[in-house]
């Protein structure tokens, strides 16, 4: 028993002494020691390794058994380092604070070789793969937007560019476009295949048991992040400002804090030492530091096009404050979308400026830029850097949309653009567009509003009844009444609109009558107040009311049994339709063909049916007596005869528009199982006139619109009176 005590407590004494780099672990035959003493026997590496000693901690590091890649730069580069930085004379005249993320921004994690670089990732072709992790973490500090309060910053470890042949190919990168970028004396080394953010791998994969270094020929200061450049540089003070003011926001990061051993204001000095990360609402990535896809697999880079004082001071003065009195007034959405113009998340060498491939973060192809437009440019830590002479404006401020943008009467409008996600469409500069934008008050005269606080939900438009009660105006509403204002494939001014019907973006129609407008609510006749305002892709008007968009179904306006919804021209129709026994039955299902689109309904005038009844060729209904007795045979040829009046997937107006031969949904009795033929119907003009299958014409009524109401819109298509009831289809 004594023998195996004595054993247990040698076990022990072994376990608890304290492993140096091959002392226990022994390094294979040959191998030479750990990557530190590698370092240290190089001469020419004696700066490099003096700045190891003193940054605490380091040289025990690189002794341990973790597995490191050193980016080493030789003698000569901290010669360059301390030329360009005069205050310091050698490595010891650095501050440790200074010193250490530094030298840690040289050593990545994991042993990567040459090949490693050369033909990176798990399948040794993913040369979209140029970031590695390195040991240098930055402290920052921020002061809370709006409060005194200071704020440390949590930061994931900066990453560390490495360039090779395949990646530049892969991305058409040019020799040039590293230059401009790192400078004119940054070339690409052709003999070891490899450039690290400016420096030259001079030697390659000098291996020690724990990590492998390669040479390099400068000393690489860790670069800030995009954001961090911002706050850091005095040219882009007001551009910052006015950016954080536009959405940034402050989350608790517990376990960054917890990993550092802070928790609030760990040293009592007043300030609070847990870490926070900053959210910026133009891009999720402006203050990250490695940037990833939303899978987490691939990396993400930014460019930033940021204007100069007197580029941004001058676009200030003459756009912004043109149109709103002071910055705070500046609508959310306006700062938003100009900010958001300048960023894409793409790293967009010089090259990709030349050949037109720069696209925004909203979409929107930055054609406007040239390279005479940029003053400078530099690598942050998660992207491209530009310095531009102009504000790069995003498509939505140039295109018809771009007016509601700069003006306090029309806020609204431009809110609903953003939230339906129609902005993009109308911003394109393939497609013609005519708007009219309701003001803000011509929202409110319908009971719309903007709620900033509201009883509950957030912040948002809310339809307030008299009572005071709100309730919230969905995404589909918001799409449905804006989509009513705009005319797609149109350029329309005042003076050359035609009357007729155009077509919208909600596939409904606005209509000029006499040169005023209206849509499908025929009572509400907007004004033009703002006319002609010539954009890049069409015409913007501002108008005083709200044209609401087809409020009742095909069904509802012939089938309703509340009488005060049916037209009366349609009740004899009605009566037919009931006693087909359709009443209950949505029309679409009668022209369900396509669910999405819209159809013709053309109704036999009162007259018409009535004609027929009483000559016995119609089923006799209402106070046409006697009324037939209804057989099941009956109501069926009834049903088919109704069918021929519904054309589907077509809007039939008056405008002419629309002529020639098209199906109805009644089928042609020569049809067999399997293969559905329907009857046709034909449209000509000049009058619009519907000519049936047996030759049979029927013309719409449009001298007396109150008693013959012709095109009537509603949500799943347009009925039209015709003054024949084609009784040789029943």
């Amino acid at each position: 028993m004594k023998k195996y005590y004595i054993v247990f407590i040698i076990s022990l004494i072994i376990i608890n002494c304290k492993r140096e780099y091959g002392e226990y672990y022994d390094p294979p035959k040959g191998q030479k020691g750990e990557i530190y003493l590698q370092l240290a026997a190089n001469p020419a590496l004696s700066d490099f390794v003096s700045a190891i000693d003193r940054v605490p901690g380091l040289k025990e590091e690189l002794g341990s058994s973790g597995l490191f890649t050193v980016m080493a730069p030789d003698n000569d580069a901290f010669k360059q380092y301390f030329a360009k930085h005069p205050s310091y004379k050698s490595v010891e005249a650095i501050p440790v604070d200074t010193l250490a993320p530094l030298i840690k921004f040289h050593i990545m994690k994991w042993m990567l070789f040459q090949d490693n670089f050369l033909n990176p990732g798990l399948s040794h072709t993913d040369y979209s793969q140029f970031k590695y992790e390195t040991r240098a973490t930055v402290k920052y500090t921020e002061n809370m937007t709006g409060s005194a309060r200071k704020l440390s910053i949590f930061y994931t470890s900066k990453m560390v560019q490495v360039y090779t042949p395949n990646y530049f190919k892969y991305y058409g990168i040019t020799a040039t476009d590293y230059s401009d970028v790192y400078g004119a004396g940054s070339v690409l080394n052709d003999k070891t295949k490899m450039n690290v953010m400016g420096a030259s791998v001079k030697e390659i994969d000098i291996a020690g048991g724990n990590g492998v270094y390669h040479i390099i020929d400068k000393v690489l200061e860790p670069p800030m992040n995009i954001a961090q450049e911002l706050d850091n540089n005095p040219e882009y003070g007001e551009y910052n400002q006015m950016l954080k003011k536009s959405g940034l926001s402050y989350s608790y990061n517990s376990a960054g804090t917890i990993a550092q051993g802070n928790h609030g204001d760990a040293n009592n000095d007043g300030l609070v030492d847990s870490l926070w990360i900053r959210n910026y609402n133009i891009d999720a990535n402006l203050d990250v530091e490695n940037p990833m896809t939303a899978d987490k697999k691939n990396q993400l880079s930014l460019t930033a096009f940021i204007p100069s004082k007197l580029a941004f001071t001058q676009y200030l003065n003459t756009k912004l404050l043109k149109n709103f009195d002071v910055i705070d007034s500046i609508p959310m959405h306006t700062s938003k979308l100009l900010f958001q113009g300048n960023i894409t998340n793409n790293l967009d060498w010089p090259s990709r400026i030349d050949k037109g491939y720069v696209t925004n973060i909203l979409g929107d192809k930055l054609s406007s830029v040239t390279r005479g437009d940029i003053i400078s440019v530099k690598m942050a830590s998660n992207g491209l850097f530009y310095c531009t002479n102009k504000v790069i404006e995003p498509k939505a401020f140039t295109a018809v949309s771009g007016p509601s943008f700069f003006s306090k009467e029309y806020w609204y409008f431009a809110e609903m653009l953003i939230r339906t996600g129609l902005l993009p469409s109308i911003s394109s500069d393939d497609v013609k567009f005519t708007i009219f934008a309701p003001t803000n008050i011509a929202f409110n005269n319908r009971s719309i509003y903007w709620v900033t606080t509201p009883v509950s939900g957030p912040a948002g438009f809310y339809r307030i009844s008299p009572a005071g009660v709100q309730s919230g105006v969905s995404t589909a509403e918001m799409a449905s009444i804006i989509g009513n204002h705009i005319i797609v494939n149109k350029e329309l001014s005042v003076g050359n609109m035609e009357d007729g019907f155009y077509p919208t973006q909600n596939n409904s129609f606005i209509v000029v009558e006499n040169g005023k407008i209206h849509g499908s609510e025929r009572d509400t006749i907007p004004e033009i107040i703002e006319p002609d305002v010539k954009m890049g892709n069409g015409y913007f008007h501002g108008i005083d009311k709200v044209m609401i968009n087809p409020q009742k179904s095909i069904f509802t306006l012939i089938a309703s049994s509340n009488p005060t919804t049916v037209t009366p021209q349609y009740l004899k129709f009605k009566e037919l339709c009931g006693a087909a026994g359709i009443l209950t039955k949505d029309f679409g299902s009668i022209t369900a063909v396509d669910a999405n689109k819209k159809f013709t309904l053309f109704v036999p005038s009162n007259e018409a049916i009535i004609a027929a009844q009483v000559a016995g060729i119609l089923p006799k209904t209402g106070a046409v007596k006697p009324n037939t007795p209804l057989t099941v045979a009956i109501r069926a040829r009834l049903l088919s005869y109704i069918k021929y009046f519904f054309v589907p997937e077509q809007q039939i107006l008056t405008d002419g528009k629309l002529t020639g031969q098209f199906f109805t949904r009644k089928l042609d009795p020569a049809s067999t199982p399997g293969n559905d033929v329907f009857v046709p119907v034909s449209i000509s003009l000049p009058i619009l006139t519907v000519t049936d299958s047996k030759g049979t014409k029927a013309m719409v009524d449009l001298s007396q619109p109150l008693i013959y109401p012709q095109n009537m819109l509603c949500t799943d298509g347009v009925v039209q009176i015709i003054n024949n009831a084609f009784t040789s289809q029943y």
